[in-house]
């Protein structure tokens, strides 16, 4: 049984995001934001770490035969 990530998983708008981007031909370099509508109490930051191992997840992600059929 494979038990890796499904790219499935990803978000639908996500999917037609990157569709209209190839379509477009746009195949650079894309910047996305992560934002949070509110913080805790008490708390003025927000500090994100595990961004090395996120981007090696990302430029692995693939769909498989199955999902793609």
């Amino acid at each position: 049984m494979d038990t890796s990530p499904s790219a499935l998983l990803t978000d639908l708008y996500q999917l037609n995001m990157v569709q209209a981007y190839l379509e477009a031909g746009q195949t650079g370099t894309a910047v996305f934001e992560f934002f949070v509508r509110k913080l805790p109490p008490q708390r003025n930051f927000l500090m994100a770490a595990g961004l090395e191992q996120a981007l090696e997840f990302l430029q692995g992600l693939r769909f498989s035969d199955d999902e793609l059929s």
